[in-house]
């Protein structure tokens, strides 16, 4: 298929420089048009392997990638020197094959047509290393643009698996952390009031189940973790009364709409009532209520006299849980008078 069509170029590019040429309209014999035409398919076939050939060895040699200026100049003048030399050598072997009269040596006009000839192979030459070379560097260009959409499925399933296995890890401090709180307000029920504690013991065992069931997703709505605050603020309640006060200010129906992490708002709970004084005369006051994108955990701050151990585990848990799961980021806001944190609402099941 390339060299008809090659053939085809050869011989409009002659018909263009000479149209004039008396060859063009005398008519030869069958036989010498079927040997004019078979020595053309020969010799197009020729020059369309030299610029193929001159193409493959110069992508070893001199890859465009690697300096295109000067490869596109050795592969010009490789293809003029080539075509040269197949042009010279052809047409010696005609001379020594078919002997000619030199004694007048060549007419001005088979001068013009052998120089135009030259022209023509060669340009015909540079026109198919042009084409193939484009069709080289888009194919390569194409491949290109495949393996770097397949890194970068590769990668970012791979960042998925990661974060997976993070977010895995994050929750799984969550366990310990949510025992270890528990069961130090558990033994101290203990020592103050044992029909308290047992009552405690039967709640603890219905929020840990729940918690249990919610701990492994990655999100869960909001209206679910509103009501898992609750549960476990029923717990506080029996133990400190009325010196802790839980507000949430959010419309159920708004809360269906929005998701948070799991265990996040309760946390949040957990560490105001447990680095903050209470008192019936001066209550620790915690709201929760929606701002913009934003739920929020609000509390008065009323500092311990002597501070408690911390683990450290709540508040950077849940930004680096956020961290994985939004683009939003947790915002912590504090002051002289209130402690707030900021959880960006996520629209849907799906992390980022």
């Amino acid at each position: 298929m390339v060299i008809p069509l090659v053939l085809v170029l050869y011989l409009f590019s002659h018909f263009l420089l000479n149209p004039y040429d008396p060859e063009w309209y005398y008519i030869e014999g069958e036989s010498e048009i079927f040997e004019s035409i078979l020595f053309l398919i020969a010799y197009c076939a020729i020059i369309t392997e030299i610029s193929l050939w001159v193409s493959r060895v110069l992508n070893k040699w001199i890859p465009w990638d690697k300096s295109a200026a000067l490869r596109a100049i050795v592969q010009v003048l490789a293809l003029i020197g080539l075509i040269f030399i197949v042009y010279f050598g052809i047409n010696l072997a005609f001379l020594v094959w078919i002997p000619i009269d030199r004694s007048n040596g060549l007419a001005l006009e088979d001068k013009i047509d052998l120089w135009q000839s030259l022209i023509i192979s060669i340009n015909t030459a540079i026109f198919i290393s042009a084409v193939h070379t484009g069709y080289f560097l888009i194919k390569n260009w194409r491949d290109s643009m495949m393996k770097a959409a397949e890194l970068q499925l590769k990668a970012e399933k791979l960042e998925r698996i990661a974060s997976q296995a993070e977010l895995e890890s994050l929750r799984m401090q969550l366990d310990p952390h949510f025992l270890f709180n528990n069961f130090s307000t558990l033994s101290e029920l203990v020592v103050e009031d044992q029909a308290i504690a047992i009552k405690f013991i039967d709640n603890l065992s219905l929020v840990y189940r729940y918690m249990l069931s919610n701990i492994r997703k990655n999100v869960v709505s909001l209206k679910e973790e509103l009501t898992f605050v609750e549960s476990y603020f029923y717990l506080i309640h029996e133990r400190m009364g009325a010196k802790v006060q839980l507000h949430i200010n959010i419309d159920k129906e708004l809360s269906q709409q929005f998701y948070v992490a799991p265990i996040s708002l309760q946390l949040l709970v957990e560490n105001a009532v447990k680095h903050n004084r209470a008192s019936k005369e001066c209550p620790l006051v915690i709201d929760i209520y929606i701002d913009g994108n934003f739920v929020i955990v609000e509390n008065n701050i009323q500092p311990l006299v002597v501070s408690i151990p911390s683990s450290k585990v709540g508040l950077s848990n849940i930004d680096d849980r956020y961290r994985l799961l939004s683009e939003a980021k947790v915002i912590v806001e504090q002051t002289e008078v209130y402690f707030k944190v900021k959880l960006p609402l996520l629209l849907n099941r799906q992390a980022k």
